[in-house]
């Protein structure tokens, strides 16, 4: 069977036979191109069976990844409440260090900015303004006609609906 590109090259080919005035061209033209739908109507079944497969492994693929996901949270948390216990009983126990055969243990400042506390209204001159595009309102001015230099609206793309 011809790949999907060559029915493809085929069909264009035949479109331009379809052109032709001579009756003997035009019923060549409707015989191959009967058999020529056939044709790419069972690569379409092949493409649509391998889809149909493909989208299954994906759903799979994502259930694992969400089945992971939960694990690696469940195995972070259980680090974290670890190194917060440890942390809090060497506070407890005023041990900034611990040292054993294996490891050494320190409680140290973090690094970084100092963290910044608001605590009341922020004045005018501290605040910064953002400016951003009202898509809706863009939309709405250029379907009622407005001509906007900036902005216009594009076409809608194609799909594939396998049914």
């Amino acid at each position: 069977m011809a790949s999907l590109y060559e029915l493809t090259t085929e069909y264009q080919a035949l479109m331009d036979l379809g052109d032709s005035a001579d009756p003997e061209d035009q019923q060549a033209f409707l015989d191959t191109l009967e058999g020529l739908d056939f044709e790419v109507g069972l690569k379409a079944d092949s493409y649509a069976a391998v889809i149909t497969l493909l989208n299954g492994r994906a759903d799979v693929v994502d259930a694992e990844i969400k089945r992971l996901t939960a694990i690696k949270k469940a195995i972070t948390d259980n680090v974290k409440r670890m190194k917060d216990t440890l942390h809090f009983a060497m506070e407890q126990m005023n041990k900034a260090e611990i040292k054993t055969d294996l490891h050494t243990f320190k409680i140290v400042k973090n690094g970084g900015v100092l963290p910044l506390i608001k605590d009341g209204d922020v004045p005018q001159e501290y605040m910064v303004v953002t400016y951003t595009p009202d898509d809706k309102r863009i939309r709405e001015a250029l379907e009622a006609g407005e001509e906007l230099g900036f902005a216009h609206l594009g076409e809608r793309g194609t799909h594939l609906r396998i049914k």
